[in-house]
């Protein structure tokens, strides 16, 4: 089943799943809700058809720019403005569809050009024609209103009462005592039937309607008081879950959790060089491996290697037997001569110059 991906700002998450929900009647698998980097670069290599999502709160995002212009070389870019955005300048020239006022109708002319562009490239089948809506109370062309045709058979039924009542006339009236004669109200002309249609048919127009922004606010609402509890239990120290919810849709706290991260990254840094151990500096390292300061920590890991002296080796001072094979010694071993303590003669130290007689003294 050919994709279609959907490029979009994590703020026009439910305008997007919307769009999803009527493009998977064209027999497609949408992919949205991809942060941008190498997973929605993926996704966009294997789709024969992208559509990147403008709203007045994406078309400054350099970001989202970026990731369409990467899609425009690997798949059918189209463009839905919403909100009667405009696409960002670079895509001036690309076909562009605007959607703004749109509330998921078949009928609505944008969506029908919208759904025939990604059908026509994705090869699928098109979309089956709308079908008709059922008739309203409203004026249409063509067709007469119901008070108008009322109004035409008044004279017709005026002109086949005028021979009764001429005939009538022309008969002899009998003498009868005279009767009071009650005044029953005429109505003035029979009730437009067409007047209550309209109204229903008004009355059905503003409940959905109503309906219809009372759900984007209920959605948009609940949306946000999750996104408020997400951001509430991470971690302001710990840099890994604040940029799992920077991945994820961090929505109105995007800025905040950004400058958290940052925040933590020059503390991180300031505690590593207070300590200013080697271990101190891996630990930073391991958290913000692509940190502006990364290249100072890792210059200094290296200096505090080299100021490290190496571990003394102990020697170990081994007698040296008269029988001992010096080649069989463990290497750094320190020998020494034992003394000999055998019977054979023994050293005879000369007597000291002072204790010997001069030459020439005499004898006794």
């Amino acid at each position: 089943m050919p994709s279609v991906v959907i490029i979009h700002a994590a703020e026009d998450t439910l305008p997007a799943r919307a769009l999803a929900e009527k493009l998977r009647q064209a027999q497609v698998q949408v992919v949205l809700e991809k942060p941008p980097g190498e997973e929605l670069r993926a996704a966009v290599k294997g789709a024969p058809v992208t559509i990147a999502l403008w709203s007045p709160r994406s078309t400054a995002s350099s970001e989202l720019a970026e990731e369409v212009k990467f899609a425009r070389g690997k798949s059918n870019v189209f463009h839905a403005l919403m909100q009667s955005a405009q696409a960002p300048d670079a895509f001036r020239s690309d076909k562009s569809v605007n959607l703004t006022g749109w509330r998921g109708e078949d009928e609505f002319a944008p969506w029908r050009e919208l759904a025939s562009l990604v059908t026509q490239k994705a090869g699928v089948a098109p979309l089956p024609p709308p079908a008709p809506r059922p008739p309203s109370g409203f004026f249409q062309p063509g067709r007469a209103d119901p008070s108008q045709q009322a109004a035409a058979g008044q004279p017709q039924q005026r002109a086949a009462q005028q021979p009764r009542q001429q005939a009538q006339q022309r008969a002899p009236q009998r003498s009868a005592p005279p009767t009071p004669q009650r005044s029953i109200p005429q109505p003035s002309a029979e009730p437009k039937k067409g007047n209550g249609m309209v109204m229903i048919g008004a009355i059905v127009f503003v409940l959905v309607a109503v309906l219809g922004g009372g759900g984007y606010w209920y959605f948009t609402q609940n949306g946000a008081s999750a996104t408020s509890a997400a951001w509430q239990a991470v971690d302001s120290n710990n840099a890994d879950a604040l940029r799992a919810f920077i991945a994820g849709d961090p929505g109105q706290y995007r800025d905040e959790a950004e400058h958290a991260l940052a925040d933590l990254e020059e503390r991180s840094f300031e505690s590593a060089s207070d300590t200013d151990t080697i271990e101190a500096f891996e630990a930073f390292l391991n958290d913000f491996p692509n940190s502006e300061h990364a290249t100072r920590a890792r210059g200094r890991i290296a200096e505090l290697r080299t100021m490290t002296p190496p571990a003394a080796t102990p020697t170990e001072e081994v007698p040296l037997a008269p029988e001992t094979d010096p080649d069989l010694l463990p290497p750094g071993a320190v020998t020494t001569t034992a003394p000999d303590t055998s019977d054979g003669p023994q050293q005879i130290t000369p007597p000291s110059e002072e204790n010997t007689p001069p030459a020439d003294a005499p004898t006794n």
